[in-house]
């Protein structure tokens, strides 16, 4: 299992939002670069970004700041926010970005998943699915549809998507423990690779989301606050593998 740091940018700064509200933000740091190497340099061997203002207003914001993160290390770079039609899919891994993430496009514009997947690759494309009480949330967290968590992975699975972000938005940003009873019933109705987010407290609960089989991990609050160290925690799961 993977461990991604999150950088999530705002107005240029790495900061950390909680359960998603833009106006409980925390700015960790002016130059997100910067926070991206330092990350590496614990040994993430992949990284996840979002532009939150994108996310927010369905127009990518953050552009510099996500070039100077891909510039600025050597491991791939999955990003998110503001990525709603195929076109801007295709200009992000011209770019240099790994994979893109699509949240919102999957419940206004699911044909520009579709089209995104067919000009890319599935390799390169990833859908999110925000949920809060097992219902899909867009536009940065601000809408909710009527469109179920499991419901959307299916019907993109249909549109030939293959790997999905699963987030729990109550418990993004608040160290209360990742949704594991959300991520087993998406396991078990989605044979593809998952990468869970929010809640993230502890080696422990890291621990148990590889017991489950998800492919990744996206940690936020917990490496910036120092609840958790991030050189420890891939040397637990790299070694926990190993003996699995």
């Amino acid at each position: 299992m993977d461990i991604y740091p999150a950088i999530d940018l705002r107005n240029g700064h790495c900061v950390r939002l909680t359960q998603g509200d833009y106006d409980r933000e925390t700015v960790f740091d002016d130059d997100p670069a910067a926070v991206a190497k330092r990350w590496v340099d614990q040994g993430a061997r992949k990284m996840h970004v979002v532009d939150l203002d994108g996310a927010r207003d369905g127009v990518r914001a953050n552009a510099d700041a996500v070039a100077a993160i891909v510039e600025a290390i050597d491991i791939p770079v999955q990003l998110g926010g503001g990525v709603r039609d195929a076109a801007e899919a295709s200009r992000l891994i011209d770019m240099g970005v790994d994979r893109v993430i699509i949240g919102t496009a999957a419940i206004e514009a699911p044909d520009e998943v579709q089209k995104a997947v067919e000009d890319v690759g599935a390799d390169h494309v990833i859908v999110g699915i925000d949920a809060r009480d097992g219902m899909v949330q867009t536009r940065g967290w601000l809408e909710t549809s009527e469109v179920t968590a499991i419901d959307l992975a299916r019907q993109m699975v249909e549109l030939g998507v293959r790997r999905f972000i699963y987030t729990d938005t109550s418990r993004d940003g608040t160290l209360t423990h990742p949704n594991f009873d959300a991520v087993a019933e998406l396991s078990d109705n989605v044979r593809y690779p998952i990468i869970v987010a929010g809640g993230i407290a502890s080696i422990d609960d890291l621990v148990g989301l590889a017991k489950l089989g998800v492919e990744g991990a996206i940690s936020g609050m917990a490496i910036y606050s120092g609840a958790l160290d991030l050189k420890s925690a891939i040397e637990t799961i790299d070694e926990m593998t190993t003996a699995g």
